[in-house]
């Protein structure tokens, strides 16, 4: 199971419930004792209560620590050198890269007419959108044209990135609408264009 599969997220789910059973357990404890205090219930309260309690707390902070590191492994760089493929036509669509350092071209490959390209991307420009956003493979093949270094970004935190980062958002919305709607055509001359 990768780190940021959607089979983790659920067994943080879990791991929160057991904690909270735990804490709720603990408390009751602490409950029966205000109510009907005796050496037994105080016994009860301070060895089984605390032990619970402090049990609680260690599973929330491992499932924290967990989670912040899954998150951690999701955003990453990644350095590719000159004429690797990042993604190839037809790949599932996993992340969205932003360029830091070095150039990409964007290719549409055609079994016919062989290779096209569609567009040029250098520092500060992003590409992998298209088919996060589409929800559809890639629609192009994108290779590293310079030695390269991308902050990418796993499609699972892409999304809350997305829906609550408005200035990011509409960014991504405008530059996706613009590559939609751009005819396929030679780009030699452009530095932006149809994403994959």
């Amino acid at each position: 199971m990768t780190p940021v599969d959607t089979g983790m997220n659920h067994t943080h789910g879990r791991h929160l419930f057991v904690a909270g059973m735990l804490a709720m357990l603990g408390l009751l404890t602490a409950l029966v004792y205000i109510l009907h205090s005796t050496p037994y219930t105080m016994i009860l309260f301070l060895g089984a209560g605390q032990t619970l309690l402090i049990a609680a707390v260690a599973l929330f902070l491992w499932v924290v620590a967990s989670d912040i590191r899954t998150r951690l492994q999701s955003v990453v760089v990644k350095r590719f050198r000159k004429g690797e493929v990042i993604f190839r036509q037809g790949d599932p669509p996993d992340r969205l890269y932003s360029i830091g350092r070095g150039e990409v071209e964007v290719v549409r490959e055609d079994p016919v007419q062989g290779e096209k390209i569609l567009a040029r991307l250098g520092p500060g420009e992003f590409f992998g959108e298209m088919g996060i956003l589409g929800n559809a493979p890639r629609m192009a093949t994108v290779r590293a044209t310079t030695d390269l270094e991308v902050l990418s970004i796993h499609r699972l935190y892409f999304g809350p990135l997305f829906s609550y980062l408005p200035s990011l958002r509409e960014g991504i919305l405008a530059e996706y609408r613009r590559r939609a709607a751009q005819p396929e055509q030679e780009g030699e001359g452009r530095t932006r264009g149809p994403d994959a």
